[in-house]
């Protein structure tokens, strides 16, 4: 994995996750569930959005990084990503609300049970170690809910709203350096 991809390495591997809970069970085709914007859903029965993407604060990393002997790389970027997850399913209205019920309950016991994704692989590990990737249900006030669904013209749909974090971006900037080879003491006495 390129270090810049990683905010779509993510997404995928959230993605995949889904379509493994999901598939066939609830839904039938790995082929409903994708990245989309809830404007551009297409014929997607379950979207999972990136609506924004922060610095995660709580990481201050000023340090170089040691690569080889001979360089050294600037400091990575961390980052805390936000998603939306919303269903748009086309089936019978009688039967549509108890689907989606069923659908927002598998999701929410798949990420409660498969909260950590390891930093490197992105697959789930039952232990954080370091700086793996957590996902987390986000607590919001309807309002904030609100104003994040951006469809105009349409009437807001119950979302699950999640954060993925932290996301390692690390940086492409190299600097040569020279380690220390000889060094010499000269103590005068007083």
């Amino acid at each position: 994995m390129a270090d810049y991809s990683k905010i779509g390495d993510v997404g995928n591997a959230m993605l995949e996750l889904l379509r493994e809970a999901l598939v066939p069970e609830l839904l039938s085709s790995p082929d409903q569930i994708g990245l989309c914007a809830p404007e551009e859903h297409g014929d997607f029965a379950v979207g999972v959005w990136l609506y924004d993407l922060k610095e995660d604060q709580s990481i201050q990393m000023h340090d170089m990084v040691n690569v080889g002997q001979k360089s050294q790389r600037y400091p990575s970027a961390y980052l805390t990503l936000y998603y939306m997850i919303t269903l748009y399913l086309q089936s019978d209205l009688k039967y549509r609300a108890v689907q989606e019920h069923q659908i927002m309950g598998k999701i929410i016991q798949l990420f409660r049970d498969q909260a950590i994704l390891d930093r490197e692989s992105l697959a789930p590990v039952e232990e954080a170690s370091g700086l793996d990737i957590r996902i987390r249900m986000q607590d919001m006030p309807i309002e904030e809910k609100l104003r994040i669904w951006t469809t105009p013209n349409t009437a807001y749909k119950a979302s699950l709203f999640y954060t993925a974090g932290p996301v390692e971006i690390k940086s492409s900037r190299k600097k040569a350096v020279s380690r220390v080879r000889d060094v010499r003491y000269d103590l005068q006495r007083r």
